[in-house]
């Protein structure tokens, strides 16, 4: 939406109101920000709300396998007793093979979409997740248990890097926040699938969701960062245009082509991008440092025994929860109200209130999981912090990822994100083989106790050093990174 009034030109983007001055005036000084604390929802022009509605049914559309993602676990969780089990960790195969074809797969997605562009990598991830379903239809020996764990491997490791890289790249600063943690209710809507699905309607569910995600592959367009990055400019000016519903030489899609050849400009300006080069580099260290980080208490934060309740509720005795309900529904809830606080929240904060509850709750399901010890009064209690637990976790699971793509420049995002992943892929590894003799040496409730020490230094951590990234371009958060150098390892 445009106005022009003598020399003056006010133009709307994201829902800030920009001036356009005389062009003689230099580059830097041309925009400045207003206030315009009349923007209430109510008065947002069209453009605008067309806009963010079209990146929110970009983004919603093509967050469709995180669905066929949930479904694919109740599928792994459903014939994990049906493998070989690993008798030294006592774990069976099917977590094993599927985290190592996930750390191993990752590379290659990074490749790939680095290459030959991000719509070629979900195009390559839809067909591995119709591929995990095949084995499972025809047999459930441990050879087909193992060969659906190994493609499900596969296929999560292209998708936690490629898709929150897509939709970073086409949702706008206003709504960015909102687009990508759309994945989270997403996955957690695939795993309560069990509770309403039979496990050959979940084989058959998986197959119907993958053809409805070979359509909407056609039908998005390929990222506008990714076509800058490999120098066709024209072409990112025909997808930027889709993306806004314009027209290609719109002053929007313009101005929005010109900031990302200047953030790959700025990433070039250290010379050849390799992994080392990365690292020798502040900003992007202290930004892949962040990203280490958050992923290593979130591995660490006790999700593998509070997921649990024959567990956490051992002291209650009988069954409490017979159908299984409490889980899945807590961490839909919790997923739900990340969605809602993303467009009003930074996802750092999201992070430290979430850890808080985790802390409390864990403090509280340990004095009721002490060894010896009967829950004869207040059986409401533990059942209660349990369901605060699992819906704090399932409002932070996936932010550790999404903070680290946020923050990340266009020549270096890819690259960056495979060596965060392959690394907590690692760490989940090493964590699944030894968290057995952990919890036998040390008991349920000591582990409660550490995990919630792991999750205090998370929630300290999170508020105190991620950049603010809600509505800021990736200029912006850079400037905050250069500011102040971040704290944990001076490298």
């Amino acid at each position: 939406m445009s106005m022009t009034v003598g020399v003056i030109q006010l133009e709307l983007r994201s829902c800030v109101i920009r001036t356009r001055l005389n062009p003689r005036i230099p580059e830097d000084l041309k925009y400045f920000r207003l206030e315009a604390p009349a923007l209430a929802p109510g008065n947002i022009p069209t453009s605008c709300a067309l806009q963010a509605s079209l990146n929110t049914l970009y983004s919603a559309n093509v967050s469709i396998p995180f669905i066929t993602h949930g479904v694919e676990n109740d599928l792994l969780n459903a014939t994990s007793h049906l493998a070989p089990v690993i008798a030294a960790a006592r774990v069976p195969w099917t977590e094993v093979t599927f985290l190592l074809a996930a750390l191993v797969s990752a590379p290659a997605h990074g490749i790939l979409i680095d290459r030959h562009g991000r719509r070629i990598g979900i195009y390559v991830l839809v067909l591995l997740q119709g591929m995990t379903s095949v084995p499972l239809l025809f047999s459930t020996s441990e050879l087909s248990v193992l060969v659906h764990a190994a493609v499900a491997g596969v296929a999560t490791g292209g998708l936690f890097l490629v898709l929150p890289v897509y939709v970073r790249e086409v949702s706008g600063d206003a709504v960015r926040g909102v687009t990508l943690t759309l994945m989270m209710p997403m996955t957690t809507l695939g795993n309560a699938m069990k509770l309403l699905l039979t496990f050959d309607q979940m084989l058959f569910l998986v197959l119907g969701l993958v053809a409805l995600e070979l359509l909407v592959v056609f039908l998005i367009p390929e990222s506008p960062a990714y076509l800058v990055k490999a120098d066709k400019v024209e072409d990112a000016k025909v997808a930027a245009a889709k993306l806004m519903c314009s027209r290609n030489d719109d002053p929007l899609v313009v101005d929005d082509i010109r900031k990302l050849k200047e953030e790959s400009a700025r990433a070039k300006a250290n010379g050849k991008l390799t992994i080392f080069q990365i690292l020798k580099n502040n900003i992007y260290r202290d930004e892949i440092k962040i990203g280490l980080v958050l992923n290593t208490t979130m591995v660490l934060s006790g999700s593998s025994i509070f997921l649990q309740p024959e567990k956490t509720l051992s002291g209650l005795g009988a069954d409490v929860d017979p159908r299984r309900l409490l889980v899945p529904l807590s961490l839909l809830a919790g997923a739900a109200c990340t969605v809602a606080l993303a467009h009003f929240v930074e996802r750092k904060y999201v992070v430290t209130g979430a850890c808080g509850v985790m802390v409390l709750s864990m403090g509280t399901l340990a004095v009721y999981t002490q060894a010896g010890l009967a829950v004869t009064s207040l059986r409401w209690a533990p059942q209660a912090a349990l369901a605060l637990l699992v819906a704090a976790y399932g409002m932070l699971w996936a932010l550790p990822t999404l903070i680290l793509v946020d923050m990340l420049n266009v020549e270096i995002r890819v690259r960056a994100m495979v060596v965060v992943y392959v690394y907590s892929q690692m760490i989940k590894l090493a964590h699944t083989l030894t968290l057995q003799h952990i919890e036998e040496y040390v008991g349920v409730y000591n582990l409660l106790y550490i995990c919630a020490g792991i999750n205090t230094l998370a929630g300290v951590y999170a508020l105190s050093t991620p950049p603010a990234a809600r509505g800021r371009t990736v200029r912006q958060i850079e400037r905050q990174l250069r500011a102040r150098r971040v704290p944990l390892c001076q490298l």
